[in-house]
């Protein structure tokens, strides 16, 4: 058998393989090839930046209530409720900032037993220094201190926080098929 054969007959299979060798590389790599980049992986952001609050809230008899919360992403509204000095308080907090930033703009809202105490009120607050807010009448006090934290991203990729339960009902292949 010469080479001539040889080629004719190996032909058939090589040329299908080298046409479809390409479609099968990895994505990534096609991706790369085309931004003209070196195939090295880009670090995604795998954090959110907000902040750990602590809060304290001077009562007019002088009672202070502390609470400690955290705001896992700014420019979100955040509702943190605790129970102190037989009251029920709600504070709603939104700030903004950037990681870095030395002040945050934040808006805050304070309600006592369902009643609003305090109106949703903006002001600028300092990173890492506690900053109090009065009172017209000087009797209530609020103190926020908040603390720039990276909080993990959870992975919402998979479900698999609600299992089928083996007892439910609903599944249409629950139980014996065969009763």
């Amino acid at each position: 058998m010469n080479t001539l054969d040889r080629i004719v007959r190996v032909l058939p299979l090589v040329l299908p393989l080298a046409l479809v060798a390409p479609l099968v590389s990895p994505t990534q790599v096609q991706a790369a090839a085309q931004n003209g980049e070196d195939g090295s992986d880009s670090e995604e952001q795998t954090y959110d930046y907000g902040a750990r609050v602590k809060i304290e809230v001077r009562m007019e008899d002088g009672t202070v209530v502390k609470h400690r919360g955290e705001m896992r992403s700014f420019g979100n509204e955040w509702r943190f409720e605790f129970d102190g000095a037989d009251h029920h308080h709600a504070l709603t907090l939104n700030a903004s900032g950037e990681e870095g930033d030395k002040k945050l703009e934040v808006t805050l809202a304070y309600e006592r037993d369902g009643m609003a105490v305090i109106a949703p009120y903006k002001d600028t607050y300092p990173v890492r220094k506690r900053q109090s807010l009065w009172t017209q009448d000087g009797k209530l006090a609020i103190a926020l201190t908040f603390i720039p934290t990276k909080f993990e991203r959870e992975d919402t990729s998979r479900d698999d926080k609600e299992k089928i339960d083996p007892g439910d009902s609903d599944d249409p292949l629950g139980g014996n098929l065969f009763k």
